[in-house]
Protein backbone atom coordinates (compact mmCIF):
# COMPACT_ATOMS: atom_id res chain seq x y z
CA UNK A 1 0.00 0.00 0.00
CA UNK A 2 1.23 3.46 -0.86
CA UNK A 3 2.27 5.73 1.96
CA UNK A 4 -0.45 8.14 3.08
CA UNK A 5 0.42 11.80 2.85
CA UNK A 6 -1.39 14.99 3.70
CA UNK A 7 -3.65 15.68 0.77
CA UNK A 8 -2.99 18.91 -1.08
CA UNK A 9 -5.92 19.76 -3.27
CA UNK A 10 -5.61 21.99 -6.32
CA UNK A 11 -7.73 25.11 -5.95
CA UNK A 12 -9.31 26.42 -9.15
CA UNK A 13 -11.21 29.68 -9.56
CA UNK A 14 -10.86 33.43 -9.90
CA UNK A 15 -8.95 35.88 -7.75
CA UNK A 16 -11.04 36.27 -4.61
CA UNK A 17 -10.88 39.20 -2.19
CA UNK A 18 -10.36 38.22 1.43
CA UNK A 19 -13.06 38.80 4.06
CA UNK A 20 -11.24 41.89 5.35
CA UNK A 21 -11.18 43.32 1.82
CA UNK A 22 -7.49 44.19 2.02
CA UNK A 23 -6.00 41.38 -0.08
CA UNK A 24 -6.80 38.82 -2.72
CA UNK A 25 -6.59 35.08 -2.45
CA UNK A 26 -4.97 33.68 -5.58
CA UNK A 27 -5.77 29.99 -6.17
CA UNK A 28 -3.44 27.45 -7.70
CA UNK A 29 -5.29 27.80 -11.02
CA UNK A 30 -6.71 31.19 -12.00
CA UNK A 31 -9.48 30.48 -14.50
CA UNK A 32 -10.32 32.84 -17.35
CA UNK A 33 -13.43 33.04 -19.48
CA UNK A 34 -12.87 31.20 -22.78
CA UNK A 35 -13.27 32.88 -26.13
CA UNK A 36 -16.01 31.03 -27.99
CA UNK A 37 -16.90 33.12 -31.02
CA UNK A 38 -15.44 34.75 -34.15
CA UNK A 39 -13.17 31.84 -35.05
CA UNK A 40 -12.15 31.05 -38.61
CA UNK A 41 -9.68 28.75 -40.33
CA UNK A 42 -6.87 31.31 -40.11
CA UNK A 43 -7.18 31.58 -36.32
CA UNK A 44 -7.37 27.79 -36.13
CA UNK A 45 -4.11 27.46 -38.06
CA UNK A 46 -2.36 30.00 -35.82
CA UNK A 47 -3.53 28.31 -32.61
CA UNK A 48 -2.50 24.91 -33.96
CA UNK A 49 1.02 26.19 -34.72
CA UNK A 50 1.37 27.53 -31.18
CA UNK A 51 0.23 24.21 -29.70
CA UNK A 52 2.66 22.28 -31.92
CA UNK A 53 5.76 24.24 -30.89
CA UNK A 54 8.53 22.08 -29.48
CA UNK A 55 10.12 24.30 -26.83
CA UNK A 56 7.37 26.70 -25.74
CA UNK A 57 4.00 25.26 -26.70
CA UNK A 58 0.75 26.96 -25.69
CA UNK A 59 -2.60 25.21 -25.97
CA UNK A 60 -4.86 27.85 -24.43
CA UNK A 61 -6.01 29.33 -27.73
CA UNK A 62 -6.55 25.91 -29.30
CA UNK A 63 -8.54 24.71 -26.31
CA UNK A 64 -10.78 27.78 -26.60
CA UNK A 65 -11.55 26.53 -30.10
CA UNK A 66 -12.20 23.05 -28.74
CA UNK A 67 -14.59 24.44 -26.15
CA UNK A 68 -16.46 26.36 -28.84
CA UNK A 69 -17.11 23.03 -30.60
CA UNK A 70 -19.59 22.24 -27.82
CA UNK A 71 -21.92 24.76 -29.47
CA UNK A 72 -22.27 22.42 -32.47
CA UNK A 73 -25.46 20.41 -32.00
CA UNK A 74 -24.54 17.50 -34.24
CA UNK A 75 -21.08 17.03 -32.73
CA UNK A 76 -22.42 17.08 -29.17
CA UNK A 77 -25.13 14.61 -30.16
CA UNK A 78 -22.75 12.00 -31.56
CA UNK A 79 -20.27 12.63 -28.74
CA UNK A 80 -22.99 11.99 -26.14
CA UNK A 81 -23.81 8.75 -27.92
CA UNK A 82 -20.14 7.73 -27.80
CA UNK A 83 -19.96 8.48 -24.08
CA UNK A 84 -23.15 6.55 -23.34
CA UNK A 85 -21.49 3.50 -24.85
CA UNK A 86 -18.87 3.50 -22.05
CA UNK A 87 -21.06 4.39 -19.06
CA UNK A 88 -24.04 2.05 -19.44
CA UNK A 89 -22.23 -1.11 -18.24
CA UNK A 90 -21.33 -0.91 -14.53
CA UNK A 91 -17.79 -1.61 -13.29
CA UNK A 92 -17.04 -3.71 -10.23
CA UNK A 93 -13.92 -4.51 -8.22
CA UNK A 94 -13.56 -8.29 -7.84
CA UNK A 95 -11.42 -10.16 -5.40
CA UNK A 96 -11.34 -13.98 -5.63
CA UNK A 97 -14.09 -13.81 -8.25
CA UNK A 98 -16.53 -11.91 -6.01
CA UNK A 99 -17.43 -8.17 -5.90
CA UNK A 100 -15.71 -6.22 -3.14
CA UNK A 101 -18.27 -4.72 -0.77
CA UNK A 102 -16.15 -1.63 -0.04
CA UNK A 103 -14.78 -0.50 -3.41
CA UNK A 104 -17.67 -1.57 -5.68
CA UNK A 105 -20.17 0.92 -4.15
CA UNK A 106 -17.65 3.71 -4.84
CA UNK A 107 -17.61 2.71 -8.52
CA UNK A 108 -21.41 3.05 -8.75
CA UNK A 109 -21.42 6.65 -7.59
CA UNK A 110 -22.10 9.61 -9.92
CA UNK A 111 -18.52 10.89 -9.61
CA UNK A 112 -17.14 7.70 -11.13
CA UNK A 113 -19.42 8.04 -14.14
CA UNK A 114 -17.82 11.42 -14.80
CA UNK A 115 -14.36 9.86 -14.40
CA UNK A 116 -15.16 7.34 -17.12
CA UNK A 117 -16.30 10.15 -19.40
CA UNK A 118 -13.10 12.13 -18.77
CA UNK A 119 -10.97 9.10 -19.61
CA UNK A 120 -12.80 8.80 -22.94
CA UNK A 121 -12.64 12.55 -23.62
CA UNK A 122 -8.84 12.34 -23.42
CA UNK A 123 -9.00 10.89 -26.94
CA UNK A 124 -10.66 14.09 -28.17
CA UNK A 125 -8.71 16.72 -26.20
CA UNK A 126 -5.34 15.00 -26.13
CA UNK A 127 -5.31 14.35 -22.39
CA UNK A 128 -7.31 14.53 -19.17
CA UNK A 129 -6.00 15.39 -15.71
CA UNK A 130 -7.90 14.57 -12.51
CA UNK A 131 -7.23 14.75 -8.79
CA UNK A 132 -8.88 12.32 -6.36
CA UNK A 133 -9.67 12.97 -2.71
CA UNK A 134 -11.97 11.89 0.12
CA UNK A 135 -14.99 13.94 1.10
CA UNK A 136 -16.28 14.42 4.64
CA UNK A 137 -18.18 11.13 4.52
CA UNK A 138 -15.16 9.14 3.39
CA UNK A 139 -16.31 8.72 -0.22
CA UNK A 140 -13.96 9.21 -3.16
CA UNK A 141 -14.40 12.34 -5.27
CA UNK A 142 -12.58 13.62 -8.35
CA UNK A 143 -11.85 17.11 -9.71
CA UNK A 144 -11.13 17.64 -13.39
CA UNK A 145 -8.22 20.06 -13.81
CA UNK A 146 -8.64 22.66 -16.53
CA UNK A 147 -6.56 21.51 -19.49
CA UNK A 148 -5.36 25.01 -20.37
CA UNK A 149 -3.50 25.10 -17.05
CA UNK A 150 -1.36 22.01 -17.47
CA UNK A 151 1.68 21.43 -19.65
CA UNK A 152 1.89 17.66 -20.21
CA UNK A 153 5.36 17.95 -21.75
CA UNK A 154 7.02 19.60 -18.74
CA UNK A 155 4.50 18.08 -16.26
CA UNK A 156 3.84 21.48 -14.68
CA UNK A 157 0.63 23.03 -13.37
CA UNK A 158 0.23 26.57 -14.74
CA UNK A 159 -1.33 29.20 -12.53
CA UNK A 160 -2.31 31.32 -15.55
CA UNK A 161 -3.20 29.73 -18.85
CA UNK A 162 -0.47 31.53 -20.84
CA UNK A 163 2.34 30.80 -18.38
CA UNK A 164 5.36 28.82 -19.53
CA UNK A 165 6.57 27.77 -16.07
CA UNK A 166 4.50 26.38 -13.23
CA UNK A 167 4.50 24.08 -10.21
CA UNK A 168 5.56 20.44 -10.72
CA UNK A 169 2.53 18.19 -10.70
CA UNK A 170 4.33 15.84 -8.29
CA UNK A 171 3.66 18.39 -5.53
CA UNK A 172 0.00 17.40 -5.58
CA UNK A 173 -1.35 14.06 -4.40
CA UNK A 174 -3.47 11.44 -6.14
CA UNK A 175 -3.22 12.84 -9.67
CA UNK A 176 -4.33 10.80 -12.68
CA UNK A 177 -3.07 11.74 -16.15
CA UNK A 178 -4.60 10.04 -19.20
CA UNK A 179 -3.40 10.74 -22.74
CA UNK A 180 -0.23 11.68 -24.58
CA UNK A 181 2.31 14.41 -23.92
CA UNK A 182 2.07 15.98 -27.38
CA UNK A 183 -1.26 14.50 -28.47
CA UNK A 184 -3.80 17.18 -29.46
CA UNK A 185 -6.71 14.79 -29.77
CA UNK A 186 -9.35 13.99 -32.38
CA UNK A 187 -10.80 17.50 -32.14
CA UNK A 188 -8.00 18.70 -34.43
CA UNK A 189 -9.75 16.86 -37.25
CA UNK A 190 -13.27 17.63 -36.09
CA UNK A 191 -12.68 21.38 -35.77
CA UNK A 192 -11.97 21.66 -39.50
CA UNK A 193 -15.38 20.20 -40.28
CA UNK A 194 -17.09 22.39 -37.68
CA UNK A 195 -15.50 25.61 -38.99
CA UNK A 196 -16.37 24.81 -42.61
CA UNK A 197 -19.94 24.04 -41.55
CA UNK A 198 -20.23 27.27 -39.55
CA UNK A 199 -19.20 29.36 -42.54
CA UNK A 200 -21.61 27.49 -44.78
CA UNK A 201 -24.53 27.90 -42.38
CA UNK A 202 -23.74 31.62 -42.11
CA UNK A 203 -23.92 31.94 -45.91
CA UNK A 204 -27.10 29.88 -45.89
CA UNK A 205 -28.67 32.28 -43.39
CA UNK A 206 -27.76 35.23 -45.63
CA UNK A 207 -29.30 33.43 -48.59
CA UNK A 208 -32.54 32.90 -46.68
CA UNK A 209 -32.56 36.52 -45.55
CA UNK A 210 -32.14 37.82 -49.11
CA UNK A 211 -34.20 35.39 -51.16
CA UNK A 212 -36.51 33.91 -48.56
CA UNK A 213 -38.30 37.18 -47.74
CA UNK A 214 -40.22 39.08 -50.46
CA UNK A 215 -38.53 42.29 -51.64
CA UNK A 216 -40.63 45.44 -51.35
CA UNK A 217 -40.39 47.84 -54.24
CA UNK A 218 -41.13 51.58 -54.12
CA UNK A 219 -41.04 53.96 -57.05
CA UNK A 220 -41.16 57.74 -57.27
CA UNK A 221 -40.67 60.50 -59.80
CA UNK A 222 -37.02 61.30 -60.28
CA UNK A 223 -37.53 64.97 -59.54
CA UNK A 224 -39.79 64.57 -56.49
CA UNK A 225 -37.40 64.41 -53.55
CA UNK A 226 -40.17 64.90 -51.00
CA UNK A 227 -41.91 61.74 -52.22
CA UNK A 228 -38.61 59.89 -52.00
CA UNK A 229 -38.10 60.99 -48.40
CA UNK A 230 -41.60 59.86 -47.36
CA UNK A 231 -41.14 56.51 -49.09
CA UNK A 232 -37.91 55.89 -47.17
CA UNK A 233 -39.60 56.72 -43.86
CA UNK A 234 -42.50 54.37 -44.64
CA UNK A 235 -40.12 51.58 -45.60
CA UNK A 236 -38.19 51.88 -42.33
CA UNK A 237 -41.39 51.74 -40.27
CA UNK A 238 -42.55 48.55 -42.03
CA UNK A 239 -39.64 46.37 -40.96
CA UNK A 240 -36.11 45.40 -41.90
CA UNK A 241 -36.81 43.20 -44.92
CA UNK A 242 -35.21 43.97 -48.28
CA UNK A 243 -36.43 47.17 -49.94
CA UNK A 244 -35.79 48.55 -53.42
CA UNK A 245 -36.52 52.25 -53.83
CA UNK A 246 -35.92 53.68 -57.27
CA UNK A 247 -37.23 56.27 -59.74
CA UNK A 248 -39.83 55.14 -62.19
CA UNK A 249 -37.32 55.47 -64.98
CA UNK A 250 -35.02 52.74 -63.51
CA UNK A 251 -35.63 49.08 -62.70
CA UNK A 252 -34.18 46.13 -60.75
CA UNK A 253 -33.96 42.57 -62.11
CA UNK A 254 -33.02 39.63 -59.85
CA UNK A 255 -31.44 36.73 -61.77
CA UNK A 256 -31.75 33.54 -59.74
CA UNK A 257 -29.28 30.72 -60.51
CA UNK A 258 -30.83 27.76 -62.29
CA UNK A 259 -29.30 25.04 -60.12
CA UNK A 260 -29.49 23.60 -56.61
CA UNK A 261 -28.45 26.87 -54.96
CA UNK A 262 -31.69 28.50 -56.10
CA UNK A 263 -33.59 26.55 -53.40
CA UNK A 264 -30.80 26.31 -50.83
CA UNK A 265 -30.18 22.63 -51.59
CA UNK A 266 -26.49 23.30 -52.20
CA UNK A 267 -26.04 24.71 -48.68
CA UNK A 268 -27.97 21.82 -47.16
CA UNK A 269 -25.89 19.19 -48.96
CA UNK A 270 -22.66 20.91 -47.89
CA UNK A 271 -23.80 20.96 -44.24
CA UNK A 272 -24.89 17.31 -44.34
CA UNK A 273 -21.53 16.37 -45.84
CA UNK A 274 -19.59 17.76 -42.90
CA UNK A 275 -22.07 16.31 -40.40
CA UNK A 276 -21.45 12.87 -41.89
CA UNK A 277 -17.68 13.37 -41.55
CA UNK A 278 -18.11 14.30 -37.89
CA UNK A 279 -20.19 11.16 -37.33
CA UNK A 280 -17.52 9.00 -38.95
CA UNK A 281 -14.77 10.54 -36.81
CA UNK A 282 -16.67 10.18 -33.54
CA UNK A 283 -18.68 6.99 -34.06
CA UNK A 284 -16.96 5.36 -37.01
CA UNK A 285 -20.18 5.32 -39.07
CA UNK A 286 -23.19 7.36 -40.23
CA UNK A 287 -26.12 4.94 -40.51
CA UNK A 288 -26.64 4.71 -36.74
CA UNK A 289 -27.27 8.47 -36.52
CA UNK A 290 -28.75 9.58 -39.86
CA UNK A 291 -31.80 8.31 -41.72
CA UNK A 292 -30.89 8.01 -45.38
CA UNK A 293 -33.10 7.36 -48.39
CA UNK A 294 -30.63 4.73 -49.58
CA UNK A 295 -28.95 1.90 -47.72
CA UNK A 296 -29.80 -1.59 -46.56
CA UNK A 297 -30.41 -3.25 -43.25
CA UNK A 298 -27.24 -5.30 -43.72
CA UNK A 299 -25.18 -2.15 -44.21
CA UNK A 300 -26.74 -0.63 -41.11
CA UNK A 301 -25.84 -3.73 -39.10
CA UNK A 302 -22.23 -3.48 -40.31
CA UNK A 303 -22.07 0.16 -39.17
CA UNK A 304 -23.55 -0.84 -35.82
CA UNK A 305 -20.86 -3.50 -35.42
CA UNK A 306 -18.18 -0.86 -36.08
CA UNK A 307 -19.71 1.38 -33.41
CA UNK A 308 -19.89 -1.51 -30.95
CA UNK A 309 -16.23 -2.32 -31.57
CA UNK A 310 -15.31 1.31 -30.86
CA UNK A 311 -17.31 1.23 -27.61
CA UNK A 312 -15.61 -2.01 -26.58
CA UNK A 313 -12.22 -0.46 -27.25
CA UNK A 314 -13.17 2.55 -25.07
CA UNK A 315 -14.27 0.24 -22.27
CA UNK A 316 -11.02 -1.73 -22.48
CA UNK A 317 -9.08 1.53 -22.24
CA UNK A 318 -10.98 2.46 -19.08
CA UNK A 319 -10.18 -0.91 -17.49
CA UNK A 320 -6.51 -0.48 -18.37
CA UNK A 321 -6.43 2.92 -16.69
CA UNK A 322 -8.17 1.58 -13.58
CA UNK A 323 -6.04 -1.54 -13.18
CA UNK A 324 -2.67 0.02 -14.03
CA UNK A 325 -2.90 3.65 -12.90
CA UNK A 326 -5.71 4.01 -10.35
CA UNK A 327 -4.91 1.11 -8.06
CA UNK A 328 -2.14 3.10 -6.28
CA UNK A 329 -4.54 6.04 -5.91
CA UNK A 330 -7.19 3.85 -4.29
CA UNK A 331 -4.57 2.40 -1.97
CA UNK A 332 -3.29 5.87 -1.07
CA UNK A 333 -6.86 6.87 -0.16
CA UNK A 334 -7.17 3.92 2.21
CA UNK A 335 -8.85 1.27 0.03
CA UNK A 336 -7.33 -2.20 -0.16
CA UNK A 337 -6.78 -3.25 -3.80
CA UNK A 338 -4.39 -6.15 -3.19
CA UNK A 339 -5.36 -9.35 -4.97
CA UNK A 340 -8.25 -7.83 -6.94
CA UNK A 341 -9.02 -6.21 -10.27
CA UNK A 342 -11.53 -3.91 -11.91
CA UNK A 343 -13.93 -5.72 -14.26
CA UNK A 344 -17.20 -5.01 -16.03
CA UNK A 345 -20.34 -6.56 -14.64
CA UNK A 346 -21.57 -9.42 -16.78
CA UNK A 347 -24.24 -8.40 -19.26
CA UNK A 348 -26.00 -10.62 -21.77
CA UNK A 349 -25.47 -9.14 -25.23
CA UNK A 350 -27.87 -11.58 -26.98
CA UNK A 351 -31.03 -9.93 -28.26
CA UNK A 352 -34.26 -11.46 -26.82
CA UNK A 353 -35.52 -12.49 -30.29
CA UNK A 354 -32.22 -14.23 -31.00
CA UNK A 355 -32.41 -15.97 -27.63
CA UNK A 356 -35.92 -17.28 -28.39
CA UNK A 357 -34.71 -18.63 -31.73
CA UNK A 358 -31.83 -20.44 -30.01
CA UNK A 359 -34.19 -22.01 -27.44
CA UNK A 360 -36.60 -23.22 -30.12
CA UNK A 361 -33.81 -24.81 -32.16
CA UNK A 362 -32.33 -26.57 -29.12
CA UNK A 363 -35.77 -27.78 -28.08
CA UNK A 364 -36.48 -29.13 -31.58
CA UNK A 365 -33.45 -31.43 -31.40
CA UNK A 366 -34.56 -32.78 -28.03
CA UNK A 367 -32.08 -30.98 -25.76
CA UNK A 368 -33.52 -30.67 -22.24
CA UNK A 369 -33.91 -27.03 -21.15
CA UNK A 370 -34.57 -25.89 -17.62
CA UNK A 371 -37.96 -24.31 -17.13
CA UNK A 372 -36.49 -21.91 -14.57
CA UNK A 373 -34.04 -20.63 -17.21
CA UNK A 374 -36.90 -19.98 -19.65
CA UNK A 375 -38.84 -18.04 -17.05
CA UNK A 376 -35.73 -16.04 -16.11
CA UNK A 377 -34.68 -14.88 -19.58
CA UNK A 378 -38.26 -14.26 -20.79
CA UNK A 379 -39.17 -12.18 -17.76
CA UNK A 380 -42.47 -14.04 -17.30
CA UNK A 381 -43.21 -14.72 -13.61
CA UNK A 382 -43.35 -18.38 -12.64
CA UNK A 383 -46.82 -19.42 -11.33
CA UNK A 384 -47.05 -20.19 -7.64
CA UNK A 385 -48.86 -23.47 -8.36
CA UNK A 386 -46.37 -24.41 -11.06
CA UNK A 387 -46.00 -28.07 -10.02
CA UNK A 388 -49.78 -28.54 -9.94
CA UNK A 389 -50.22 -27.00 -13.39
CA UNK A 390 -47.35 -29.08 -14.79
CA UNK A 391 -48.87 -32.32 -13.43
CA UNK A 392 -52.29 -31.44 -14.87
CA UNK A 393 -50.73 -30.70 -18.26
CA UNK A 394 -48.92 -34.06 -18.29
CA UNK A 395 -52.10 -35.89 -17.33
CA UNK A 396 -54.05 -34.26 -20.16
CA UNK A 397 -51.28 -35.13 -22.60
CA UNK A 398 -51.23 -38.78 -21.54
CA UNK A 399 -55.04 -39.04 -21.71
CA UNK A 400 -55.12 -37.59 -25.22
CA UNK A 401 -52.33 -39.91 -26.32
CA UNK A 402 -54.13 -42.95 -24.94
CA UNK A 403 -57.37 -41.94 -26.63
CA UNK A 404 -55.72 -41.56 -30.02
CA UNK A 405 -53.53 -44.66 -29.88
CA UNK A 406 -55.87 -47.03 -27.99
CA UNK A 407 -59.56 -46.16 -28.38
CA UNK A 408 -62.57 -48.53 -27.91
CA UNK A 409 -62.12 -52.11 -29.15
CA UNK A 410 -64.58 -52.77 -31.98
CA UNK A 411 -66.65 -55.97 -32.08
CA UNK A 412 -65.23 -58.99 -33.85
CA UNK A 413 -68.31 -59.45 -35.90
CA UNK A 414 -68.21 -55.98 -37.27
CA UNK A 415 -64.61 -56.38 -38.17
CA UNK A 416 -65.21 -59.82 -39.70
CA UNK A 417 -68.21 -58.55 -41.61
CA UNK A 418 -66.11 -55.83 -43.12
CA UNK A 419 -63.43 -58.32 -44.10
CA UNK A 420 -66.00 -60.86 -45.36
CA UNK A 421 -67.47 -58.43 -47.81
CA UNK A 422 -64.09 -58.12 -49.55
CA UNK A 423 -63.26 -60.45 -52.40
CA UNK A 424 -60.22 -62.67 -52.35
CA UNK A 425 -58.57 -60.49 -54.99
CA UNK A 426 -59.06 -57.33 -52.91
CA UNK A 427 -57.68 -59.07 -49.82
CA UNK A 428 -54.48 -60.00 -51.63
CA UNK A 429 -53.90 -56.42 -52.77
CA UNK A 430 -52.02 -54.25 -50.34
CA UNK A 431 -53.61 -51.01 -51.46
CA UNK A 432 -57.14 -51.72 -50.27
CA UNK A 433 -58.41 -48.80 -48.19
CA UNK A 434 -59.17 -49.68 -44.57
CA UNK A 435 -62.84 -50.40 -43.84
CA UNK A 436 -64.80 -49.97 -40.62
CA UNK A 437 -63.71 -48.77 -37.20
CA UNK A 438 -60.91 -51.30 -36.97
CA UNK A 439 -59.34 -50.13 -40.18
CA UNK A 440 -59.61 -46.49 -39.10
CA UNK A 441 -58.06 -47.34 -35.77
CA UNK A 442 -55.15 -49.11 -37.42
CA UNK A 443 -54.61 -46.15 -39.73
CA UNK A 444 -54.55 -43.68 -36.83
CA UNK A 445 -52.26 -45.99 -34.90
CA UNK A 446 -49.75 -46.11 -37.72
CA UNK A 447 -49.91 -42.34 -38.21
CA UNK A 448 -49.61 -41.26 -34.58
CA UNK A 449 -46.90 -43.75 -33.82
CA UNK A 450 -44.66 -41.76 -36.17
CA UNK A 451 -45.92 -38.25 -35.45
CA UNK A 452 -44.69 -36.26 -32.45
CA UNK A 453 -46.71 -36.27 -29.31
CA UNK A 454 -49.35 -33.53 -28.92
CA UNK A 455 -47.72 -30.36 -27.76
CA UNK A 456 -44.42 -30.96 -29.59
CA UNK A 457 -41.34 -32.62 -28.26
CA UNK A 458 -41.21 -33.92 -24.74
CA UNK A 459 -40.51 -30.86 -22.63
CA UNK A 460 -41.83 -29.69 -19.30
CA UNK A 461 -42.21 -26.12 -20.60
Amino acid sequence: MAKNRTQKRIQQGGSLRSSSGSSYHVPDVVLQMPELFLFDLQKFQNSLRRAKQIDFPSRSRLYDLYESSELDIHYMGVLSKRLRGVTRIPIEFHRDGKPDDVITPQLRSPWFKEVRKEITLAQFWGFSLMQFYLDEEGNIRADQINRKHYNPITRQLLQYQDDQVGAPIEEFDNMLFVGGERDLGALVDIMIAILYKRGNVSDWAKFCNIFGIPIREYTYDAGDQEARRKIIEDARRQGSSAVYIHPKESSLVLHEPKNASATGELFENFTNYWDSKISIRVLGNTLTTDAKKVGTQALGEVHKEVEDEMNEDDRDTILDVLNYHMRPIFSNLGFNTEGGEFVYAKKDKTHPTQQVDIVLKLNSIGLPISDDYLYEFSGIPKPENYDELLAEKKANKEALQAQLLGGDTPSTEEGNTDDHNLSEEEKTKGNTPPQGKKGLRNLLSRFFSLAPLPGGADSDF
